[in-house]
């Protein structure tokens, strides 16, 4: 930005040639013929002012814009990065949508600090300065006349602004981003909203939105665009020539200076202030810039995930699996919530099968997560292998731990490289294998391109048992010796659920599972079973245990039954 702004500079000073050789070449006249050497001289300078300033300009304006272009792709990946190396749990909480805004929009936004901002202020800067230093050696009373019209109309600007603009800016900008966030938000439900007929209420916070954005728009213009635009019409080269025309009226008459001397002025005058329009007119898109600069840092502020200072490695039972411990875990969403967990303790043991119960909000989603280190705990400490997790490596934590998710985390690409996420060098008959082995293996084959067949939003349809079912696929591949499970089977049929569960046993053997499960039924015949309540252990045991305990459990399972 510093060396377009330079070069900018550069580009006013060459940009004064034209006039200073004019300015010659008329004194030159006055003072009789002119000689054909001069004449072609002062013309040589005309023209070379004129090049050189309007490729020097160009090139610091097409310099600028690559370095953006450069800076736009490194901040784009410094972003993903980032979001890369933060907790999985922060992701829970901030919706993609965002994301995408960030990276795809916001990004983009800072374009005009970077691109724009160096060249057209080196010109804004360079052409009043230099232009005001040229005809002070002129005549320093006319150019004092210029330089007061100049401050005189900025000052106007600046007191127009300061009155009628107080936060005006950032609450239109916030409105902008409220409308948008409606917008994506009425997009999303319009299939229920016009499933039930409530059209009014849901499209209310969009119609709220809306009007509060267009009542910000038209005061925006008024107060802040009226100005502005006062402001660049006082600033433009036909404006200029009200200060030229009477101020060289006056002193002419007065006999203070010579009417010779309206040559450089006019020359010059008129374009003194075409830079400050430049950087007038590009004043909102350098706000928005700004705005969107402070939302990426922002999240590049967000703490990253800590590794260990010496990473220590996994124990793993010779039987199969790793053994999972939880000590007295306590848990809170944010500094001032309530625990969501609170003195949890458990062991699971290494090879079985655990599952996880408890009414809605008990806390069993966070107490499975905090296996995988979605968050670091409040209180107490999290094993697996023996090892607490901040203490193991990310890599090894993510390769030792298996996720499936309730909606199986599908992505628009082949189902192959979906299925290659957890291995990426993978080869096809392995892939095959764990496809098979998750009972997905012949429904891929009838897609119509088989494993190079798109899945997602944009390709082949894979219902939610099908989705399941190459989730878990990825899950064989990766042959992680603990799995976690978040109610695998919530939103398969009938049919789906049959084959979830058989891939299921076949997963679970020699490996160490934890299932989130809410059908209690599908549960009975695991080892264990954690009954959680308002995040505290409350029961453990067999389905058996459990139900001649009369607790909790016994009361759900008769709920369920």
């Amino acid at each position: 930005m510093f060396r377009s702004f330079a070069e900018a500079f550069v580009a006013a000073a060459f940009g004064l040639l034209p006039a200073i050789s004019l300015t010659h070449l008329a004194r030159a006249a006055l003072a009789g013929p002119v000689a054909a050497g001069t004449l072609w001289k002062c013309l040589a300078l005309v023209a070379a002012g004129f090049a050189f300033s309007h490729l020097l300009h160009m090139h610091a304006t097409g310099y600028a814009h690559g370095i953006e272009f450069a800076f736009r792709r490194d901040l784009r990946a410094r972003i993903l990065r980032h979001l890369g190396l933060l907790p999985l749990g922060w992701h829970n909480k901030e919706s993609s949508g965002r994301m995408r805004t960030l990276v795809a929009e916001d990004a983009t936004k800072i374009h005009t600090i970077i691109a724009h901002l160096g060249p057209d202020l080196g010109m804004a800067v360079g052409v009043p300065l230099l232009g005001l230093i040229y005809l002070f050696t002129q005549s320093w009373l006319f150019a004092l006349v210029m330089l007061a019209w100049i401050i005189a109309t900025l000052i106007f600007f600046v007191l127009t602004n300061t009155v009628t603009n107080t936060g005006l800016a950032a609450d239109f900008m916030d409105a902008e981003k409220d409308l948008t966030a409606s917008t994506v938000e009425l997009s999303d439900g319009i299939a229920t909203v016009k499933a039930f007929g409530n059209d009014g209420a849901q499209y209310g916070r969009f119609e709220e939105a809306l009007s509060r954005y267009t009542g910000l728009s038209y005061e925006f213009m008024k107060t802040t665009g009226t100005p502005a635009a006062i402001l660049m019409a006082l600033l433009s080269p036909a404006a200029m020539l009200l200060p030229l025309g009477v101020g060289g009226f006056f002193l002419i008459r007065a006999g203070l200076i010579e009417p010779v001397i309206l040559v450089p002025f006019v020359l010059v005058g008129i374009s003194l202030t075409t830079g400050l329009s430049n950087v007038t007119s590009i004043m909102y898109l350098l706000m928005q810039g700004r705005d969107a600069a402070a939302r990426i840092q922002e999240v590049l502020d967000e703490p990253e995930l800590e590794e260990p200072a010496l990473a220590h490695p996994i124990e793993r039972s010779t039987a199969g699996g790793v053994e999972l411990r939880f000590e007295e875990v306590s848990f809170r969403y944010g500094k001032d919530g309530a625990l969501a967990l609170n003195g949890v303790t458990a062991t699971i043991p290494a090879g079985t099968v655990t599952a996880v119960v408890g009414p809605s909000g008990s806390g069993k989603s966070t107490l499975v997560r905090l296996l995988a280190r979605f968050w670091d705990t409040d209180g107490g400490v999290v094993r697996v292998g023996g090892q607490d997790v901040r203490d193991i490596a990310t890599t090894d934590l993510l390769s030792t731990v298996g996720i499936v998710l309730q909606e199986g985390g599908i992505i628009n690409d082949t189902v192959r490289a979906n299925i290659c996420l957890s291995k990426p060098s993978a080869s096809q008959a392995e892939v095959e294998r764990a496809a098979q082995a998750a009972l997905i293996h012949d429904r891929i084959l009838e897609l119509p391109q088989g494993y190079d067949t798109v899945s997602g939003n944009e390709g082949a349809h894979l219902s939610g048992g099908e989705a399941q079912r190459v989730a878990l696929a990825r899950v064989f591949l990766a042959d992680s010796p603990v799995i976690l499970l978040d109610e695998a089977t919530a939103q398969a049929d009938p049919h789906s659920e049959r084959h979830i569960q058989e891939a299921l046993a076949n997963l679970s053997r020699g490996r160490t599972v934890v299932v989130i499960a809410h059908r209690l039924a599908t549960v009975q015949d695991v080892d264990q079973i954690l009954v959680l309540d308002g995040g505290r252990l409350v029961e453990a045991g067999t389905h058996a245990q459990l139900v001649q305990a009369g607790g909790t459990y016994q009361q759900m399972w008769e709920a369920q039954q």
